[in-house]
């Protein structure tokens, strides 16, 4: 009865020791995951950069003119000035809850009259505006 334990305690021995031969793997791994968040944390500030020249954090520094906003005065390139900020309201024409014939007579215009007669004071709108300037109005 002897010979059959050492039979089965030789393979138990052999998996215990590649289970530590493994063990040693994720250690080495380990180190991979924490340098994979430093990579990570590098793709955000990437990401964070390639943000910085975008037109929504870049664009409220830059100052627009009023002759600038109405070279984009179409449905496909549209434009608008709201209370001394400008906005690329392009992507929002088909997603407006009123339709886009309510923005796109705006497009290339000073809308500030238009938008305050409409959504004055109500956050929602103001807040969706908001995520659209570009910049601000310099005239």
């Amino acid at each position: 009865m002897k010979t059959p334990r050492r039979l089965i305690l030789a393979p138990l021995t052999l998996l215990l020791l590649a289970g530590c031969s493994s063990a040693a793997t994720p250690s080495t791994t380990t180190p991979a995951p924490a340098s994979a968040p430093a990579s990570s944390a590098s793709a955000p500030s990437t990401a964070a950069s390639s943000s910085t020249p975008s037109s929504s954090s870049t664009g409220a520094s830059k100052s627009y003119t009023m002759s600038d906003v109405a070279k984009h005065d179409t449905s496909e390139d549209c434009w608008a000035a709201v209370d001394g900020g400008v906005y690329d309201l392009t992507s929002w024409i088909s997603r407006h809850p009123g339709g886009p014939d309510k923005i796109e007579p705006l497009c290339g215009t000073d809308a500030t009259q238009a938008f305050r007669t409409k959504h004055d004071g109500a956050e929602k709108p103001n807040d969706q505006l908001a995520s659209f300037k570009i910049g601000d109005l310099s005239d």
